[in-house]
């Protein structure tokens, strides 16, 4: 016979089934780590953002170029240097690494898009960036994610050329380079050859 299980009207939830969740809840040491890394992505994200902002209003170019383009151009290198399917969640990424990817490409979305601060070199690193994370992360889902980006920074581009008259490839480069995309795509052929191997 089955133990009974005890529901709280208030949530419709069996209560063992609610203390199974409350046991993934991080406690000492890792929820000190959970605030540390959140509220310094925050503070890194809001200080690149104020310094794009800084750099438009301004027109301030600093000689070593701009620095949220050395950061992206810095994470983008590293990131290329990993094994295929690093950051894919089948590897048992902890759930802090997983919030902060999605806080990632959600910073690297806003850099994109046609309302952010930087630069047509800025908006290329951070959709460059987005798609290798997206590889890395090994799912379908990610890469439409990237897909339905691409598409809307496009259809907005269209939209203002057509209505500056503007529509020379010098003053709006393509979103991504070929060598990237030819990066991503050794990337995922090398993920299947070592699936093929394991099986």
């Amino acid at each position: 016979m089955h133990p009974a299980v005890v529901v709280d009207a208030s949530t419709s939830k069996p209560v063992d089934e609610r203390h199974r969740s409350d046991d993934h809840l991080p406690m000492g040491t890792d929820a000190l780590l959970e605030v540390a890394v959140k509220t310094g992505l925050n503070l890194v994200f809001g200080l690149l953002h104020q310094n794009l902002s800084f750099e438009r209003q301004f027109g301030y170019r600093p000689s070593g170029g701009s620095i949220c383009n050395n950061v992206l151009q810095t994470a983008l290198d590293v990131v290329m240097t990993f094994e295929p399917l690093s950051l894919a969640e089948k590897r048992r990424l902890p759930p802090l690494a997983v919030s902060s990817l999605a806080e990632v490409t959600v910073f690297l979305r806003s850099i994109v898009s046609q309302q952010s601060c930087a630069d047509t070199n800025g908006r290329r690193l951070a959709a460059e960036l987005m798609l290798v994370i997206a590889a890395q992360r090994g799912s379908l889902r990610y890469l439409l994610e990237w897909i339905e980006m691409s598409l809307c920074a496009a259809v907005r581009r269209e939209t203002e050329e057509s209505s500056e008259g503007v529509a020379d490839e010098e003053s709006h480069p393509p979103m991504i380079t070929h060598a990237t995309f030819a990066a991503v795509l050794s990337h995922m052929k090398k993920a299947m050859v070592c699936s093929f191997l394991v099986i």
